[in-house]
């Protein structure tokens, strides 16, 4: 009897020893974090909206962890080439990935053969803000007003062009989901980011974009874009003269694409909750909320779980949103 008593205190020992251990081993390893350089790989081109908060992080995250944090553009496949990248990456905190609706909420429904699974090969960090779209088109175009658009579009179908980042970015499938909402065809034009479309706007190559109010309000302020409507469920207040889709006559088409931070599938816990705290951080700096604010964004800092729950969310509404839409990646 004292034998098999002695058997079991035994066996609780090294039970409890071995979990006193790794819980030791994994303390030490996420204290040690980040030990040397982190990598943010931008999905899209230098000079969008997700370039800007890429590195906004990073110079916030290099400050916090005084390690570098350095940012990588890897453009291509709407977002998808470097969304993937990150997904296959070792999920070590190291590699770290400017997340966005269109690689990680679209890319399921509008790319079947997709590589990578976002629900399963991609961690959820930080949601750094929520963006509701603007439309503008180029001041020398006649239309006033979202009415004088739809007239056009609905009188010579296919006739109007809109610009967009890329095949299966928000640009393209909010440009689909208006054309459903107005009952007007539009030729898709795609670029390589939002950067050189807006610079053919600029130049009225292209006479129409649907994209975000950040790289675009230095523009609309200065007279050289004209802002038609928002996509938002309430007026910006970046934008307070500019009507939402609802108020120019287009329901039912409300849409705010998201910006993010993730990692690798299967990051330590410890190093999530980590990142989560150090960019909730970054994004209450008074400097990064006026920062954001001159770019007509609003920080979001969310709590882990948060994020989880707002990321599965947003991948049933966009995966829905981009079937009902249409939207091909031809």
């Amino acid at each position: 009897m004292l034998r098999i008593q002695f058997k079991n205190c035994i066996k609780h020992f090294l039970v409890i020893t071995s979990l006193c251990t790794a819980s030791l081993s994994f303390s030490q390893t996420t204290d040690a974090y980040p030990k040397g350089a982190i990598k943010i790989v931008v999905p899209y081109s230098a000079g969008a909206v997700t370039d800007a908060l890429g590195r906004i992080i990073a110079q916030g995250l290099s400050e916090s962890f005084g390690v570098s944090v350095i940012v990588e553009n890897k453009v291509g496949a709407g977002g998808t080439i470097g969304t993937e990248q990150v997904a296959f990456s070792q999920p070590d905190g190291y590699t770290l990935l400017l997340g966005a609706t269109g690689p990680v909420s679209v890319g399921k429904a509008l790319y079947p053969q997709l590589r990578y699974d976002p629900a399963k090969d991609l961690t959820p960090l930080a949601v750094i803000t929520r963006v509701p779209f603007v439309v503008v088109v180029h001041p020398d175009q006649p239309y006033k007003n979202l009415t004088d658009l739809i007239n056009a579009a609905k009188a010579k179908p296919n006739s109007i062009a809109y610009g967009s980042a890329g095949n299966g970015t928000p640009q393209h499938i909010i440009g689909e989901m208006f054309k459903q909402s107005a009952n007007v065809q539009l030729v898709h034009v795609p670029y390589k980011g939002s950067a050189p479309a807006t610079s053919d706007l600029l130049g009225n190559q292209v006479p129409l974009m649907f994209d975000n109010p950040g790289p675009l309000m230095q523009h609309i302020r200065t007279g050289k874009l004209r802002a038609l409507a928002q996509t938002g469920d309430r007026r910006s207040a970046a934008l307070p003269d500019t009507p939402t889709m609802r108020e120019a006559g287009v329901a039912g088409l409300v849409a705010a694409p998201w910006y993010g931070i993730m990692g690798p599938g299967n990051m330590p816990p410890a190093i999530a909750e980590k990142l989560n705290k150090e960019i909730n951080s970054v994004l209450r700096r008074p400097d990064v909320v006026t920062r954001m604010q001159e770019m007509g964004l609003i920080a979001t800092p969310m709590s882990l779980a948060e994020v989880k729950q707002f990321l599965t969310n947003e991948a049933k509404v966009w995966g829905d949103a981009t079937r009902k839409s249409n939207a091909t990646i031809d």
